[in-house]
């Protein structure tokens, strides 16, 4: 699953906003990637129902600081 710029950035600005929090994007050869600094319960429903309307799964790490994105099966 390759997300656009423009989600990337919608999704940055929205959690910044909201959460005064920080996302950062990792975009390589392998796939792309996030980090999220002191994730919370409330932030990471927040970006699962982010992908979710965008009919997509946000799949977290068990520590919650790493996420991938994946299309809905």
């Amino acid at each position: 699953m390759i997300l656009s710029l423009s989600d990337v950035s919608e999704l940055k600005t929205q959690v910044a906003e909201r959460f005064s929090a920080t996302v950062h994007f990792c975009d390589s050869c392998g796939g792309q990637s996030f980090i999220i600094e002191d994730p919370t319960d409330t932030l990471k429903a927040f970006i699962t129902d982010f992908f979710a309307a965008k009919n997509l799964k946000a799949v977290f790490s068990e520590n919650g600081e790493h996420f991938t994105v994946r299309r809905n099966s």
